[in-house]
This record gives structure tokens, sequence and C-alpha cells, in this order.
């Protein structure tokens, strides 16, 4: 590159020089072919590095070095790589934070939806989508009236707008399942147009089921003990305040209070059992062994038999042969006694109990038939709900605590297993508990 001081020299020196002829001619030529060849370079060399500049501001990012050089052009392409280096960076900043919110609007189980100040929908998270069961692409432009139709929902959003974008409270959803959600309303800022509404749904139906779970739990615990303590309470202020002379009359006084004590102490049992067994740390400390259906079986035959002869009821067993579950013991005889207990406690006198053992695919089957009064078909959904009952006045009278079939749900649940039941009026019941098979070979033997 020739500097324009040297082309200025250049052309005075041949302005200068002595106009004796020929000579005078030659040094004119010569001086306006060094300012020709001098202007024509960096005229080029100007235009070369201006095709550099635009494709290092324009096209090519990884042009953009630090000792990058732009022969006659350095001041402005200093100036303006600095103010692209400067916007690419905050541009990247900016992408990296919109693709970070974005990661986390998909992650979260919180519906999120946003509006513009139309109520047209602009954005929506996958939670907003499978919560109202909408499309977000096909949704977005659209009002959200057209794409939710939820006249709960809306009026809370109308009402959001008018209230400047904030609003929270509670909605009932008529979904395939109806959900409680909470709604959070607030304005979303724009630069050129009013302000649209961001809304967040969050899905509380479990909670207010547990609540409401918590709640009856707790006022039928109530009640189940108030009838026992009240009776102690009575006969032994009887006792205590009047006395009584007849021996027999004393001990019956004291055979209700014994009789009310047991019932007190087994609702306490069942309770802590219950406790237990809903422990999130429970499935996971349970101690687990493969050990013969049979076993199980005849251990609660055993320390059942006495309730069954007491009804002279008959108690029949059909085992298959070296049946493995893999299973508690302690937990699976007292869900199997349950429902035995239950079987014997309810039927009448010189009927049949069946206790049967058989293979369910993965599972082992472990049901207890018995030809006592049956079940109408209403109560079955709710038979293993806790201290329900389908005669509430005769389960006392027989001294259940109402919690013996929830305790047996709990027990298959936590083994990974479930229970059933199938009965009909006046023809008996059947109850199974199902447990995971260790292993199972086939073949089977009834004991009378």
């Amino acid at each position: 590159m020739i500097p324009s001081g040297s082309i200025q020299s250049l052309a005075q020196a041949a302005a200068s020089a002595p106009a004796d002829g020929a000579d005078a001619a030659a040094t004119g030529w010569i001086a306006a072919a060094i300012v020709g060849s001098a202007w024509l370079g960096s005229s080029l060399l100007r235009a070369r590095s201006q095709r550099r500049l635009e494709r290092a501001l324009l096209d090519d990012e990884s042009s953009l070095r630090e000792d990058e050089r732009f022969p006659l052009l350095d001041r402005l392409a200093s100036a303006s790589m600095r103010r692209v280096r400067v916007e690419r960076q905050r541009q990247s900043r900016a992408f990296d934070r919109l693709a970070e919110i974005d990661r986390i609007l998909r992650a979260t189980p919180i519906a999120v939806i946003a509006l513009d100040h139309m109520q047209r929908v602009i954005s929506a998270n996958p939670a907003a989508e499978r919560l109202l069961g909408f499309d977000e692409t096909s949704a977005r432009g659209r009002l959200l009236q057209e794409v939710v139709r939820h006249p709960a929902l809306n009026r809370s959003i109308s009402n959001a707008f008018a209230a400047e974008g904030r609003f929270d409270g509670e909605l009932h959803l008529e979904l395939e399942q109806p959900v409680e959600v909470q709604i959070c309303c607030e304005p979303l800022q724009t630069e050129s147009q009013p302000p649209g509404l961001v809304v967040s749904l969050v899905d509380v139906t479990r909670m207010r089921r547990l609540e409401s779970m918590r709640s009856e739990f707790a006022a039928n615990v109530s009640h189940e003990l108030r009838t026992p303590i009240t009776n102690i309470k009575g006969y032994v202020e009887t006792l205590l305040q009047v006395g009584v002379d007849n021996p027999a009359q004393m001990r019956r006084f004291l055979e209700i209070v014994h009789r009310n004590t047991v019932r007190l102490s087994g609702i306490v049992e069942d309770i802590l059992t219950l406790a237990f067994l809903e422990e999130p740390e429970a499935k996971q400390s349970l101690a687990r062994l493969p050990m013969p259906a049979g076993d199980i079986v005849r251990q609660v035959v055993e320390d059942l038999g006495s309730a069954a002869n007491a009804k002279s009821i008959k108690v029949v067993t059909r085992l298959q042969t070296d049946t493995l579950v893999l299973a508690n013991r302690s937990l699976a005889e007292q869900a199997l006694a349950n429902l035995v207990s239950n079987a014997v406690k309810y039927s009448g006198e010189g009927t049949q109990v069946t206790i049967e053992v058989a293979d369910e695919g993965e599972l082992v089957r472990l049901s207890v038939e018995d030809q006592g009064p049956g079940i109408a078909a209403k109560h079955l959904p709710r038979i293993f709900e806790r201290f329900y009952r389908v005669d509430k006045a005769r389960a006392r009278t027989q001294g259940g605590t109402g919690l013996g079939l929830a305790i047996v749900k709990h027990i298959a649940t936590i083994h990974g297993g479930r229970v059933d039941v199938t009965s009909q009026v006046s023809q008996g019941s059947r109850f199974s508990l199902f447990l995971p098979r260790a292993h199972t070979r086939e073949g089977a033997r009834a004991v009378g």
C-alpha cells in the first residue's frame, strides 16, 4: 500500500521538475503513472477490505477475530466489529436464557398459558396441553375460548383482565376425570401492545382428595373410639359410685368393660398398622422372603380353628403344591387372617369356608370363599375403605374395627399385589389376596 502522503510528494516533484523537452515529458508521464497506480491500488485495497468487512459482519462469524485487520478501514472496522461482538454476545445470552426458560416450562408439571390482550393464545407448555386437552401449535393465535371450552376457566380469565391482569382462585374443571385446579394470573407486559396475561394452573385434585380422606378418617376414628370409651367410662363410674352387691351383675359389668377395652385396643392396633403401611419408607424397609403359600394358609387355619369350631364351620383348603410367594410372612398371615376371620364371623353356623391358593401369572391368588349373607353390588367398590361397613350395627356387634379390609388392601399394595372381591346377596362372598409369585409348580390337594 502506498500512503497518500507519498502520492502527494510525487505529484509535487513532477510539477517542480525542469520542463526541458523530452525529459520533462517523461518525468510527467512517470509521475502520472505512479499517481494512477497508487490510486488504483488503494481503491482495490479499500474495496477488498469492504468486502471482507461485509462478509465478517453479515455472513461468516468465524472471521470475527480480535486481530483482524482491514486496510484503509481500520477505524470504521474496529468500531463496527466491537459493536457486532457486543450485540452478538448479548443475543447469545438472551438465546441461552430463553432456551433455559423454555426447558423449565416444558419440564414443569404446572400448566402455563400465555395470552395476548385479545385473549389469543401466544404459547402453552406441554402440561397445559395435557391438562386441558389441546395442541399448542394449532391453538396458537386463536382465542382461548375456541380452544378450551371450560366456562369456569374462561370466566376467571375474563375477571383477570378486568382486574388488571391479576387473579387467584380455585376451579372445578369437568374433564373426563373431574379435576380441581388452582389458577393464578399475572399481567404479560409487551412493548408495542396492551398487556396480555400469563395463566398458571396447578392440579390439586389429589391434594384435596387426601385432605378429604384425612378429615373423614379423623371423624371416623373419633366416632369409633367414642363408643368403647363411653361404655368403659359409664360402667366404671357405676361400679365406683353405686357399687354392686350382686357378684353376677358385677361380673357382667366387668365383661362389658373388658369387651370394650379389647375393641378399643384393636382399633388402636389397626390404626398403628395402617400408619406403618402408609409410610413411604415401609415398602423399601419391608423384609420379604420366598415362602410356601401353604405354610401361610396352615398357620392361619390353626390360629382361627377354635373360632370356626365354635360355630361348627368347616374350613377347607385347596393348595397348589410348593407354590411360593415373595412376602413378609407376618403381614401375609395378618392379611389372610383378616379375610378368614371375616368369613367365619359373618357366616352362619354349620357352613363352610374355603381357602384356595392358585397361580395367576406372576401373582399367587389366596382366596377366601364363604357361604354368608353376601354383599350387595353397590357396596363392593367401597368395601376396602377404612371404616366402611355394609351393616354398621351388625359389624359393631361382631366386634369389628372397620379397618380389617383396608389393612388387607394396604398389605397387598405394599407387596406389589392387589385385592379383589366378588359377591352376591344370599350366595356368599369370595375375597382374594394377590401376592407376588417367587416360584410355581403345578399340582393341587384338598384338605378338609
